[in-house]
């Protein structure tokens, strides 16, 4: 697994903590399915701090400035979503 990924589009440098390579493998998500989120999942915003990449049904959670900035930012953790419910027509 790749710890780190230079020039991420939208967002520079990333690195992986070893939480997110650890939910990696409890979840079953590949690492090419990791890369291909980080790299073309949609952004969305969680606050000044947090962002999320997403596609599909897997959720990266990133830090844009975690403790002991070292010129990266940190993809915190990394997990499978589940659809939303939605309601039956009857």
């Amino acid at each position: 697994m790749e710890h780190c990924f230079p020039n991420v589009p939208g967002l520079g440098n990333v690195a992986v903590s070893r939480h997110a390579q650890d939910r990696m493998r409890k979840d079953g998500i590949a690492e090419h399915t990791f890369r291909d989120v980080l790299m073309n999942g949609a952004t969305i915003p969680d606050g000044q701090d947090v962002l999320w990449r997403e596609k599909e049904d897997i959720r990266i959670v990133i830090l844009r400035r975690p403790e002991l900035f070292m010129g990266a930012m940190l993809a915190k953790t990394v997990y499978r979503i589940e659809g939303q419910a939605h309601a039956r027509k009857r």
